[in-house]
Order: structure tokens, then C-alpha cells, then sequence
């Protein structure tokens, strides 16, 4: 999975994971902190997180072109990272006014558009003229950064948080200022690494317009083009509702952890949320795994001292806890990255293995496998929510009949590998299939149907407050299962299209 790579590879892969890490420390506590520093009630809250991550996400299209025709995608990289930096910091100031607020957020807007589509297209451009295969594995690896800096920033987000409001005497409210300033802070990494490092991936920083590096190897006609965008935009109109299920963890599911989930748990739960007991965790896993899967012996000496380390850590940990312990439902958040990081070596080899026997699904395949597990993720939380009591019978306050976290863990790890089967996927199809003069556009397309599906995320958002809360989870399981049916019927013109 990781040989043959070129290093520019590795470099997009850390810029990318700290600004991830940014990004996903502010979206964490974005709706916890509408709701305690404006007094805005369900609907509301995610009502304007619906909007702005279809602003966040809606504004690649702007910059897709910028970066294709005006600009070039390095520097208009460079140029997102700055904004989004701003952003940030602007969030990170106290107010009482949501004007403020609402510039903010449209900073972070501009920034990211200027930033997102463009890093994935330097990816793509990277692999040129290279196989499909070593392509699809490259964005799987550039997928690991961006969910290893998701899987820190809610922790950093609690972190700071509780850090803040125990020495500084500062409400709850502050607190979460204070982890908007921990994203700036995430994005003047980002944008080192991509300055300093610049050398290593200035051979993929070109436009199509400059015919002696662009991938000349695809010439198209026009009726191919025009078939191939067709093919592109029906693939975009299925994902929007993937995006829509999948981006509520910023909002239903993070009210429901909040409202509805047991905040003390007994040890071994608590480890999982826990900084210390979850790296010991996934030291003894993925330690030993290198031990018993590699054939290297230095490796797997390395892997047994991993796990050997983390199983000490671990007992350790254990005898200092108590019976009951609390957890943060900020911290739920991490649990989706970090089920990326674990599992995405696991889809590529399945895929691999497949790929020897011939029998690989092809990209629109897998995204349509992907919608059905979406759609199955929340069958889990319609049976879990059976029996709760509904968001307007709380009043504002929080359930007394809670349920395990096991249950939303259990959700997250299937949209995980949902995820899997078709976000990365996704990325490497849209490089893949793009005409050579449309890729930063076509880019953009993806994202913008992201930005779709992220405001129907915050749109739908709105029964969760009004209705039972099963009824609010099996909308989504039909409209999963929906996409996945409507993606089957289109899925040979797909195929002929891309080929």
C-alpha cells in the first residue's frame, strides 16, 4: 500500500492533516457553542451548521476555477490556508453578537474553497502517468492525513476546554473559544509543512493549459467529454445523500450524545475515551498486527515492543480508574477518524485481493455499497432510539433515560466504512475520470455536492428536534437506500462512460 509513492505524496499528506485537525477542532464544539453562547435551541443550531458546511464546501467550485485558469493550485492553496487561519481567530474571539460570528464563518468559507479541491487535485496530478491502482492507493494514504488529524482535534477541542475552564475561570462558552484558537493554530502548521516542503511535489503544481506537463496521455472528443462530465454529475447527485447521513455527527448524532448517552461509563468504555488507554489500544493492535503480519524481522520486533508498550499502559491505566467515570460527548467525534486510520489498510488489501481475482467492484459500484452500509449504520440507531424520549418532551435539558455509548460507537465504525467504500473512492474517480482541462472544476463538483448534502444535513436537522427520534434515524435509512437503488439502475451507463 505505501511503496512506490512519490514524497510529494507524504508532504500534501501533513498539510492536509493539520488542516483537518483545524477544521475538525472548531466543527467538534460548533454546535455545543451556538447553543451556550447564543441560547439557540436544536433547530436553530443546526440550522446554521447545515448552512455552513454547504458554504465550506460549495465554494471549491470558485476555487477549482481560480486555481485552473487564474491562478495555479499551489498558490491558491497557500492563500486558502491564510484565510481559513483568520477565520478561525476571528472565532476564537468572545461575542454575544452572531454577526460576528456569521464573518467568521464565511472566512472559513472562502479559505477552505481556495484550499480543499485544489490539494486533491495536486494528489491526482502527482500520479500522471502512472497506474489507476497506485492512484487509488495514493488518495487512500492522503485520506489516512486528513482522518488522523480528525482523530486529535476533538480531543484537543475537550482538552482545551477543560484546561481553560479550570485555570482561567471562564464559562463554558470561553472555553470553546479557546478551541477555535487551537484551530488557527492547526492551520500555521499546515501551511509550513506546505511551504517548506514545496520542492517535493512542485512537479504536480502545473494547469492544464501548460501542455508540457499535463497528462497528455488522455485525449478526449468532445461527446466523450460531455459523457464523462454526465457520468461525473450523476455520481455527484448520489453522494449528496451519503453527506447528508454522514455529516450528522456535528449535529443529531452530537446532540444525541449529548442528551441521550451515558456520560459515565464503567472502565473499559472509559479507556476508549480516554488520551492514554486509547494510544495503548491501538499501540497493542496495530503493533500487533506488524508482528504477526509482516515478514520483516525488524518490523515485527518493532510491532511486539508496540504492543508490549501499550499493554503495559493499559494495566496501568486500568488500576487507576475508578468505578465510574466521565466522559465528554465532544469526544465522540474521534472515534470515526480513528476507525479510518485502523480499517483503511483492511479495505485496500479486500480490494487488492478482489482486484487478483478479478472480481474488484468498479468505483460507482463500491460508492453504491457504501450507501447501502450508511443506510444499515442507521437502522442501529433507529432500534437504539426506541423508547427515547423526544427532543421538544426534554425541554431543553437532557434525557434521564440514557443508553450505552457502545450504541453510537457502533453506528460510527459502519460509516466508517461506508466512508471507506466511497469517499476516497470518490476522489480518486473524479481525478480519474475529469477531463484534463476541467480537473480543478470537476473537483469542485464533488465538493459542491458535499455542500448539498451538508446544508440537507443541518435541513433535516429540524425533525430531529419535532419528531421521535427513530422516526428522525429511519428517514435517513430510506434515503440511503434510496441513492443506492437509483446508483444500480445507472450503473452500466457508469461504467461505459468512464472506460
Amino acid at each position: 500500500m505505501f511503496k512506490g509513492h512519490p514524497k510529494g505524496l507524504y508532504v500534501l499528506f501533513f498539510t492536509e492533516m493539520w488542516e483537518r485537525f483545524g477544521f475538525y477542532t472548531m466543527l467538534s464544539i460548533f454546535v455545543y457553542y451556538m447553543q451556550e453562547n447564543f441560547g439557540w435551541d436544536a433547530t436553530t443550531a443546526t440550522e446554521v451548521y447545515g448552512i455552513f458546511l454547504a458554504g465550506v464546501y460549495i465554494t471549491p467550485l470558485i476555487g477549482g476555477w481560480l486555481a485552473d485558469n487564474v491562478l495555479g493550485y499551489g498558490k491558491t492553496i497557500t492563500l486558502g490556508a491564510i484565510i481559513m487561519g483568520v477565520g478561525y481567530l476571528m472565532m476564537a474571539v468572545p461575542t454575544s453578537s452572531p454577526a460576528q460570528l456569521y464573518i467568521a464563518l464565511a472566512v472559513v468559507c472562502i479559505g477552505n474553497g481556495l484550499f480543499k479541491a485544489n490539494i486533491s487535485v495536486l494528489v491526482g496530478n502527482l500520479y500522471a502517468h502512472t497506474q489507476g491502482s497506485l492512484k487509488d492507493a495514493g488518495y487512500n494514504i492522503f485520506y489516512m492525513g486528513i482522518n488522523i488529524g480528525a482523530f486529535y482535534a476533538p480531543m484537543a477541542a475537550a482538552g482545551i476546554r477543560r484546561f481553560v475552564m479550570e485555570n482561567f475561570n471562564v464559562t463554558l462558552a470561553e472555553g470553546y473559544n479557546a478551541g477555535f484558537a487551537v484551530a488557527a493554530a492547526g492551520m500555521v502548521f499546515s501551511l509550513l509543512i506546505f511551504l517548506i516542503f514545496r520542492k517535493h511535489y512542485a512537479n504536480a503544481d502545473y494547469q492544464a493549459k501548460e501542455k508540457e506537463n499535463a497528462d497528455v496521455d488522455v485525449v478526449l472528443t468532445k461527446p466523450q467529454e460531455k459523457e464523462r462530465v454526465i457520468a461525473l454529475i450523476t455520481i455527484f447527485a448520489i453522494v449528496i445523500f451519503f453527506w447528508m447521513a454522514f455529516h450528522q455527527n456535528g449535529s443529531a448524532l452530537s446532540l444525541f450524545a449529548r442528551d441521550y448517552t451515558d456520560v459515565f461509563v464503567g472502565n473499559f468504555t472509559y479507556l476508549l475515551f480516554d488520551v492514554l488507554g486509547l494510544h495503548a489500544i491501538l499501540f497493542i493492535l496495530l503493533g500487533g498486527a506488524a508482528a504477526f503480519v509482516s515478514k520483516a524481522t525488524r518490523t515485527k520486533a518493532i510491532g511486539g515492543l508496540f504492543a508490549v508498550i501499550g499493554l503495559i499502559v493499559l494495566i496501568v491505566k486500568i488500576n487507576t480508574l475508578g468505578e465510574h467515570n466521565e466522559i465528554a460527548p465532544e469526544q465522540f467525534q474521534s472515534f470515526n477518524p480513528m476507525f479510518i486510520v485502523l480499517l483503511t489498510p483492511i479495505i485496500v488489501g479486500w480490494f487488492g485481493y478482489l482486484n487478483k481475482k478479478g472480481k474488484e467492484p468498479s468505483s460507482p459500484a463500491k460508492i453504491g455499497i457504501g450507501m447501502i452500509i450508511t443506510g444499515l449504520a442507521y437502522i442501529v440507531m433507529v432500534y437504539a432510539a426506541t423508547g427515547l424520549p423526544s427532543m421538544l418532551s426534554l425541554d431543553g435539558g437532557s434525557s434521564s433515560i440514557t443508553i450505552s455509548p457502545l450504541w453510537l460507537l457502533s453506528t460510527y465504525f459502519m460509516l466508517t466504512v461506508a466512508e471507506l467504500h466511497l469517499s476516497p473512492m470518490g476522489l480518486s474517480f473524479v481525478s480519474k475520470v475529469s477531463p484534463p482541462k476541467m480537473k480543478g472544476l470537476m473537483m469542485g463538483g464533488w465538493f459542491g455536492a458535499t455542500a448539498i448534502g451538508n446544508y440537507l444535513s443541518g435541513f433535516v436537522g429540524r425533525f430531529y428536534q419535532n419528531w421521535e427520534l427513530w422516526q428522525f434515524f429511519l428517514l435517513l435509512v430510506i434515503t440511503s437506500f434510496f441513492a443506492a437503488i437509483i446508483l444500480r439502475l445507472f450503473l452500466k451507463k457508469l461504467k461505459h462512460a468512464t472506460e
